[in-house]
C-alpha cells in the first residue's frame, strides 16, 4: 500500500534528477503509470550513489537479456510498496507534514476496493441464500465455489449418517443404563458409555426389546459397512460433479494457459530468439518469454522494500512527536541507522546483480490453440523420452521437456530456478524435522498421560464385587467377606484394623496394570474364597510384608485395591461432582485420609485427560500455522503447488498429532516390546479400557475441534475488528489508519488441512465412536456459516483457486473408508463383542474363562493364568471366525483391489506405458478464439456481454508471462515498464482484474 498523500508531504521540491531505475526500483517496489518516468538514486548527494554503480535500464539493449524473463520479486498483498519519488523523500533528511485529520472514508474506501465483492461493486450479503451465495462468489473461480460446495455435501452426508447411528447410540446407552446392566460409573467414562466399547465390557445376552444382542451388533456392523457405501458412492458423484463444473468454468473462461507451454530443458545460454524459432514449427507464436534465474537477488530486493517502508513510519512518528513539542534526538538516531541499512541492503543487491543471470526456462504462448496441442502432442509422442526426435532437440543437443503452462499469476518468479534435486531434498527434509519436532511436545504429553493413567486402578463393574442372593449368588470377589469396610466405617475411622489391613495389602501393590490380569469384561475374574482368607492377620506396622494370604501371587493386593475403589466410590456419588469435591477436601483431615488416594487420581485422571484434550488442540493450531510458513520454505515454483503442498502438511500433522500418536503410544504390541517409546503401552486390543482412556481422549479432541477450528479461522479477524473499532481514532497518522483498513487473505489450504484432517478421523474411528459422525455434522455446517462470514466480512478478494485443492481432497477421501475397513474388521472382531461366529459355537461373548477359572482354586497360590480366553493378538483366522469381522473385512478385501489397484496403474503402468506407446489421445484443444482477436482487460468492449453462440473472446488474468503484465511484481520493477524486452502490440498497462492461482 502506498503511503498516502495525507501523511507524507515535503515542504520542498525534489530535483528529478536520473537515477540508478534498478536501485529505485527494487527498494521503492512503488506503483507507476506508463507515462511516468523512471526516477533515479544516483545522483551526486545520494548514499546509493557511492557504490558507482550504473543504471540498469531496460531501454538500453545490453540489457535485454536481464528483462527478457520477466523475472521479478514477488510481492504479498501485504507488502508495502512506494514510489521512486516516495523514495526520495524518505531517504532525505526532511520530515513529512503530518495531517492532524484522519480520512476515515478513505480507509474504508481502501477496504471495499480490496474486500469480496459483487461484479457491481457493492457487498454480498451474509444472510443471502446458499444458491445467491454459491453463484454470486462464482467470479471468484471454480476452487472457492467447489470449496463451500464440499462442506454442503459433507455437512449433508454426516447428517443423514447421524440419523442410523442416532439407533446404534440408543443400542449403546441402553446397555449401560438399563436396570439390569452390570456396568457403573466406575467402569466406563461418560463418553466411552455411547461407544463401542460398551459392548466389550457387558455380559448382557439381549438388549432393547429383548433382542438378542449378537444379531443387534450383525446389524450395527451392517449399518457401519452401508454408511461406508454410501460415502464412497457420494465421493465418486462430487469427484463426476467437480469434472462438469470444471469443465463448464474453463469453456467459459479465456486464459493464457489456453494458449501456452511451460519448456525446461534450454540451456543456460539461450535466447528467446532461438527458442521462439524453434517452437516455431509448430504455429504462430504470440509471444515468447525466456526466464532468467533472477530469483537469486528476490529476498534481498524484498527485505529492502520492507525497510524503506519501516523507515516512512517512523519519520511519519518522529514528525509527529515534533509536531506535539518532543524531543526527537533518539527518533533521529533510529532514523539514521536504519537509513544505513537500506545502503547496505543496496549495496548487497548491487553485489548480485554484478554475477549475471543464466536461462531457466521459456513460456511459448502460441496464436491459435490448435498450435499449442500439436506442440504437446508431438513432445508426448511414442518413444520421445527414451528415443527423441532430433528435430525436437533444441540445437540438436538439448532434449526439452514440455508441459502446460499454469496461469501466469500462479507463478511465484523467485523459485523459477534451474532443478537442484539436493537442494530440494534438503528442504524437504528439513521441513518435515521441523514439523516432526512441533509434533514432539504433543508426543511427550501424550506419554505422560499414558503413564499417569497406567498408575490408575483397573475398572471393576463394583455391584459385581457385592453378594446379592438373585443377581449375583456367587460372586468370584465378595469384598464385604474379606474386607468389610463399610461395617468399620473405614473412610471416617482412622483406628478401624480392616483400613490398615487394605492399606497394607494396596502399598504392596507391584504394578497397576498387573492387576487387570485378574480382571476381564469389569469382572473380577480369580476366585477368592473369603471363609479361608478370613483367619488371616495383616503383618503390624513397621513389619516387613509376608505377601499376604496368597504369597506367590499379586491377586490379594489387587482384590485389596479393587475393594478400596468400590468402597470410596460407592460412599460417594461419582455423578454428583458437589458430594465428591466435598469428598475430596474433607479426605484431607488425618482421620478421613483411607479414601483420599482414589479421588486424587479420580480428580488426577479428569485433569490430564483435559489437559491432554488441550494440548493438542493447541499444538494443533501452531502446526496448523506452521504448515503454510514451511511450505513456502521448501520454494515450490507456482501458488497451487505451494498452497497443495501447505495443506498436505497441515493435514498429516493434525491427523498424526489427533489420531495416530495417542493410539501408537497407548498400544502394546507383543513383538515389539521393548522398543523406544513406541508400542509399549497399556492395550494390546481394543478393550473396554482403550475406550475409556484413548478413545475418550479422541472423541474430546473431535468435539473441541467443532468451536477451535472455525474460532481458530475467525479470532484474528475478530481482534482485528475490535482493534480497529477501540484504536482507529487514535491512529497517528492516515497510513497507519489504512493500514488497519486492510482486509486479511483468505487462504484454502489450511482450511482443506482441517476439513481433510476432520474427515479422516471420524470416518477412520466412527465404527468405534459413532458419535464422531454427529460432531462432524456440527463441525462442517459450522465451519460453512464460520468462513462464509470471514470470507464476506472480513477477507481481501482471493486469487482465483483453481480445482487442484478440492481434487486432493476428493483423491484422498477413499483412503479413509479403507482405513475404517481395517479398523472396523478389528474393532469388531475383538473376542468380548458378542457376534455369531463361522465353525465355532454361536456364542454371545466370551466373557471369563470357565475352564481357567474352574482350573484355578480359591487358594491357590499360581497366579499365571489367563482367565480372559482370548486369541493371540495377531491370530488373525479367530477374529474373521466372527461374522462382525468377516463383514467389513469382505468389503475392505474389494475396496483394496479396486483402489490400489487403480492407483498402480495409475502411477506406475500408466506413465510406463506412456513412455513406451504414448499418451492416449491427443490434447484438448480448448474452444477460444485466436489469441489476437482476443480483447484485453480494459479496453473497449471487456465489460460487455458475449454475443450467445459466439465464442468467448475476453482474456482473464495476466495477459502474458512477462514482469509488466504483472501487477505484483511491476510495482517492484518499475524499469521494465516501457521497456524494449515487451515488443507486443497490445499495451503492457497491468490489467485490474485478480489473479488466478
Amino acid at each position: 500500500m502506498r503511503a498516502t498523500s495525507k501523511d507524507f508531504v515535503v515542504e520542498e521540491d525534489h530535483d528529478d534528477s536520473a537515477s540508478e531505475a534498478e536501485s529505485a526500483g527494487e527498494s521503492s517496489a512503488g506503483s507507476y503509470s506508463e507515462d511516468e518516468s523512471v526516477q533515479s538514486e544516483a545522483s551526486a548527494d545520494h548514499p546509493a550513489a557511492r557504490g558507482g554503480k550504473t543504471a540498469i535500464l531496460a531501454s538500453d539493449p545490453a540489457n535485454e537479456a536481464f528483462f527478457a524473463g520477466g523475472n521479478v520479486a514477488r510481492l504479498s498483498d501485504n507488502d508495502q510498496t512506494i514510489d521512486a519519488n516516495e523514495y526520495e523523500k524518505a531517504m532525505s533528511d526532511e520530515l513529512p507534514v503530518v495531517s492532524k485529520t484522519l480520512d476515515y472514508e478513505e480507509a474504508q474506501a481502501g477496504w471495499k476496493e480490496s474486500a469480496v465483492t459483487d461484479n457491481n461493486g457493492e457487498y454480498i450479503p451474509f444472510w443471502s441464500s446458499r444458491k445467491q451465495f454459491l453463484s454470486n462468489i462464482e467470479f471468484l473461480g471454480p476452487g472457492m465455489g467447489l470449496y463451500f460446495r464440499m462442506l454442503r455435501n459433507f455437512a449433508l452426508y454426516f447428517f443423514l449418517m447421524s440419523i442410523p447411528v442416532g439407533c446404534v447410540i440408543a443400542h449403546y446407552m441402553y446397555l449401560y443404563y438399563n436396570p439390569d446392566s452390570d456396568l457403573d460409573d466406575e467402569s466406563m467414562d461418560a463418553l466411552a458409555r455411547v461407544t463401542t466399547g460398551v459392548t466389550a465390557s457387558t455380559s448382557q445376552d439381549d438388549t432393547i426389546g429383548g433382542w438378542d444382542v449378537r444379531k443387534v451388533m450383525l446389524a450395527v456392523v451392517g449399518l457401519d459397512a452401508l454408511s461406508m457405501l454410501c460415502f464412497l458412492i457420494m465421493v465418486a458423484h462430487l469427484k463426476r460433479k467437480q469434472e462438469e463444473y470444471v469443465e463448464k468454468n474453463d469453456d467459459a473462461v479465456t486464459s493464457l494457459p489456453d494458449y501456452s507451454v511451460w519448456v525446461w530443458g534450454i540451456p543456460t545460454d539461450a535466447t528467446e530468439g532461438e527458442v521462439k524459432e524453434h517452437f516455431s514449427q509448430y504455429g504462430e507464436i504470440w509471444d515468447c518469454v525466456v526466464v532468467k534465474d533472477i530469483g537469486k537477488v528476490m529476498g534481498a530486493r524484498i527485505t529492502r522494500a520492507n525497510l524503506i517502508n519501516t523507515l516512512i513510519t517512523m519519520k511519519i512518528q518522529c514528525s509527529g512527536r515534533k509536531n506535539k513539542g518532543y524531543k526527537i534526538d533518539k527518533q533521529q538516531k533510529a532514523i539514521a541507522k536504519q537509513k544505513e541499512k537500506i545502503i547496505k541492503q543496496t549495496k548487497k543487491i548491487d553485489d548480485k546483480l554484478q554475477e549475471g543471470f543464466t536461462s531457466v526456462c521459456a513460456f511459448i504462448t502460441y496464436n491459435n490453440p490448435e498450435s499449442r496441442a500439436n506442440c504437446v502432442d508431438e513432445y508426448a509422442s511414442p518413444g520421445w523420452s527414451c528415443c527423441p526426435n532430433e528435430k525436437l532437440k533444441l540445437r540438436g543437443e538439448h532434449v526439452l521437456k514440455v508441459k502446460p503452462a499454469p496461469e501466469a499469476s500462479d507463478l511465484i518468479w523467485e523459485n523459477v530456478l534451474r532443478p537442484n534435486f539436493a537442494t530440494k531434498a534438503m528442504r524437504k527434509a528439513t521441513s518435515m524435522l521441523m514439523i516432526f519436532i512441533l509434533l514432539i511436545a504433543a508426543i511427550g504429553v501424550i506419554v505422560y498421560a499414558k503413564d499417569t493413567l497406567s498408575k490408575s486402578p483397573p475398572a471393576v463393574s463394583c455391584p459385581n464385587t457385592v453378594y446379592d442372593a438373585t443377581t449375583n449368588p456367587a460372586p468370584m470377589l465378595n469384598c464385604k467377606a474379606i474386607w468389610d469396610l463399610a461395617s468399620e466405617d473405614a473412610i471416617n475411622n482412622a483406628t478401624s484394623e480392616t483400613r490398615r489391613s487394605v492399606d497394607m495389602f494396596i502399598s504392596n501393590v507391584k504394578d497397576y496394570e498387573k492387576c487387570g490380569d485378574f480382571i476381564v469384561k469389569a469382572d473380577w475374574a480369580r476366585p477368592m474364597d473369603s471363609s479361608a482368607y478370613g483367619a488371616y492377620t495383616a503383618p503390624a506396622t513397621g513389619s516387613a510384608w509376608d505377601g499376604g494370604f496368597l504369597p506367590n501371587s499379586q491377586a490379594d493386593e489387587c482384590a485389596a485395591l479393587t475393594c478400596k475403589q468400590c468402597y470410596c466410590t460407592t460412599a460417594v456419588s461419582l455423578a454428583n461432582l458437589g458430594d465428591l469435591m466435598n469428598a475430596y477436601f474433607d479426605s484431607g483431615a488425618a482421620d478421613k485420609a483411607f479414601c483420599k488416594p482414589i479421588f486424587d487420581q479420580i480428580f488426577q485422571e479428569a485433569s490430564v485427560m483435559v489437559g491432554t484434550i488441550a494440548m493438542t488442540t493447541i499444538t494443533n493450531m501452531v502446526l496448523m500455522n506452521s504448515a503454510a510458513f514451511f511450505s513456502e520454505f521448501e520454494r515450490h515454483k507456482t501458488l497451487s503447488a505451494t498452497e497443495a503442498m501447505a495443506a498436505t502438511y497441515t493435514f498429516g500433522a493434525l491427523i498424526v498429532n489427533q489420531m495416530i500418536v495417542p493410539i501408537i503410544i497407548y498400544s502394546f504390541i507383543e513383538f515389539l516390546e521393548g522398543f523406544p517409546v513406541l508400542f509399549q503401552g497399556t492395550f494390546s486390543d481394543f478393550e473396554a479400557e482403550w475406550y475409556n482412556k484413548v478413545m475418550v481422549m479422541i472423541m474430546g479432541t473431535a468435539v473441541t475441534n467443532i468451536i477451535a477450528f472455525p474460532l481458530g479461522a475467525a479470532a484474528p479477524n475478530i481482534v482485528a475488528w475490535v482493534k480497529r473499532k477501540l484504536t482507529g481514532c487514535m491512529a497517528h497518522s492516515q497510513k497507519v489508519l489504512n493500514e488497519m483498513y486492510q482486509p486479511a487473505d483468505f487462504s484454502l489450504a489450511k482450511r482443506y488441512g482441517q476439513a481433510l484432517c476432520a474427515l479422516y478421523y471420524t470416518i477412520i474411528l466412527s465404527a468405534c465412536a459413532p458419535p464422531l459422525l454427529v460432531a462432524a455434522f456440527f463441525l462442517f455446517i459450522i465451519v460453512f456459516f464460520v468462513d462464509k462470514m470471514i470470507l464476506l466480512k472480513f477477507s481481501k478478494r482471493p486469487p482465483m483457486y483453481d480445482h487442484k485443492l478440492n481434487e486432493m481432497f476428493l483423491n484422498m477421501a477413499p483412503f479413509a473408508a479403507w482405513f475404517h475397513l481395517a479398523i472396523a474388521t478389528w474393532a469388531f472382531g475383538y473376542y468380548e463383542i458378542p457376534s455369531y461366529t463361522i465353525g465355532l459355537p454361536s456364542i454371545a461373548g466370551t466373557g471369563i474363562d470357565a475352564n481357567a477359572v474352574s482350573s484355578q482354586s480359591a487358594n491357590a497360590d499360581d497366579s499365571n493364568v489367563d482367565y480372559s480366553g482370548a486369541p493371540a493378538q495377531f491370530d488373525f483366522m479367530a477374529r474373521l471366525k466372527r461374522l462382525n469381522a468377516l463383514v467389513p473385512f469382505l468389503f475392505f478385501v474389494v475396496l483394496t483391489v479396486s483402489l490400489f489397484l487403480a492407483k498402480l496403474v495409475d502411477k506406475l503402468l500408466k506413465p510406463i506405458c506412456g513412455a513406451i506407446f504414448g499418451n492416449k489421445g491427443p490434447e484438448k484443444i480448448d474452444e477460444v478464439p485466436p489469441f489476437d482477436q482476443l480483447i484485453m482487460p480494459g479496453q473497449v468492449g471487456y465489460e460487455d456481454p458475449v454475443p450467445e453462440g459466439e465464442l468467448n473472446n475476453k482474456l482473464s488474468g495476466l495477459r502474458s508471462y512477462r514482469i509488466e503484465d504483472n501487477p505484483k511484481y511491476a510495482k517492484l520493477f518499475p524499469e521494465v515498464i516501457g521497456g524494449e524486452s515487451g515488443r507486443r502490440e497490445t499495451p503492457a498497462k497491468a490489467p485490474k482484474t485478480q489473479n488466478m492461482a
